[in-house]
């Protein structure tokens, strides 16, 4: 869990770089501010659950990897 919360912010972080929707200038305005914290709880959301549901998928193709064929 915790390597999954850590994972999401990195992850959050390069989803809004490549979105590029905020302006060039050095300075936002608040509702800007506002607009990027909520896009970037958004993307840390998404993040979040696509790691975790990763993690779930692979955590049952090792089981059923694991399982030993019945005759």
């Amino acid at each position: 869990m915790l390597i999954t919360i850590v994972l999401a912010v990195p992850i959050a972080f390069f989803w809004l770089t490549g979105l590029d929707i905020v302006t060039d200038d050095p300075s936002f305005g608040e509702e800007e501010k506002i607009f990027v914290m909520e896009l970037f709880l958004v993307a840390y959301a998404v993040s979040f659950l696509g790691i975790y549901l990763i993690r779930m998928v692979v955590a049952a193709v090792k089981t059923l990897a694991l399982t030993p064929a019945e005759e």
